[in-house]
């Protein structure tokens, strides 16, 4: 049992107040200027911020009512959210997950504290990671390990394409994976954004008759988007462990220079500049 954290809109502050008042929950003092309430009845503690964050302490409780709080999204059988992690790291896979969430899994995720990646430390990343990926709920992956991706990104320089377009076609064919094994009526794909053009080129082979796709900047706002972005790096530290310990190397502490040469086609991104000038 532990804090989690997550963000609340208006709507549902107001619903907290609401159950707080209906249930009769004990209130007490805030003790900052920064909070906005705090709540501490039998095992439920739960403190709202000014800023819309809710801090809560785990348990069963405090899950239920928070749970009756939160808004579901109406209007999809499944919400997807697709992205990729590993393509700035010189070293490492590239790696590229869709997840495939109903409205009711998103807020089961809400409140095990999924959200933006960027605002979580590697450690607990993991953990969550590996907490979300033992729920019962649809993901697809795809990982370009090292000389994987180094002939894949050859071959489509070859054809005078770029790492978008790499980019482009793996979020394409792990969302139509995704699809393939759930049934819907009405499903809706959100991508983190990073080249419309290329990307809306790939998707057009899916069919879109019910479906809404959105290429959107800041994606991980969106839980579905946010769960892939974890999975992905979970994915990513486990293929960077399997390599350290293969070819007896520290990548994440390393330099191109540090690993040996002929290692690095199995280790290494090698249009990387850094490791270009070695090879």
């Amino acid at each position: 049992m532990g804090n989690i954290s997550l963000m609340i809109n208006d709507h549902e502050i107001n619903e907290l107040k609401n159950l707080i008042k209906m249930n009769k929950l004990k209130t007490v003092p805030v003790t900052s200027e920064y909070e906005s309430l705090r709540v501490k009845d039998g095992e439920i503690s739960i403190i709202l911020y000014n800023s819309g964050k809710l801090v809560y302490t785990d348990n069963k409780s405090s899950r239920k009512h928070l749970k009756s709080i939160l808004e579901r999204e109406e209007g999809y059988d499944y919400i997807l959210g697709s992205d990729e992690t590993g393509k700035g790291e010189w070293y490492g896979p590239l790696v590229v997950v869709a997840t495939a969430l109903t409205p009711e899994e998103i807020i089961e995720l809400r409140l095990l504290g999924v959200k933006d990646s960027k605002s979580i430390k590697k450690p607990q990343i993991i953990k969550l990671a590996e907490k979300i990926m033992a729920m019962d709920f649809t993901w697809q992956s795809i990982t370009l390990k090292p000389r994987t991706y180094n002939n894949l990104y050859n071959q489509f320089q070859g054809e005078g394409k770029s790492l978008n377009d790499i980019m482009a076609w793996a979020h394409s064919k792990v969302v139509q994976q995704t699809l393939a094994i759930i049934e819907y009526r009405k499903a809706k794909v959100i991508i983190d954004k990073f080249d419309y053009i290329k990307t809306d080129y790939r998707l057009k082979s899916i069919d879109q008759t019910h479906l809404k796709i959105i290429q959107m900047t800041g994606g991980e706002s969106e839980i579905p988007v946010a769960a892939a972005s974890i999975i992905a790096k979970y994915l990513f530290e486990k293929v960077v462990d399997e390599l350290n310990e293969m070819y007896h190397v520290n990548l994440r502490g390393s330099k191109p220079e540090n690993v040996k040469q002929e290692y690095l086609i199995e280790t290494a991104k090698i249009h990387f500049k850094n490791v270009q000038k070695l090879i």
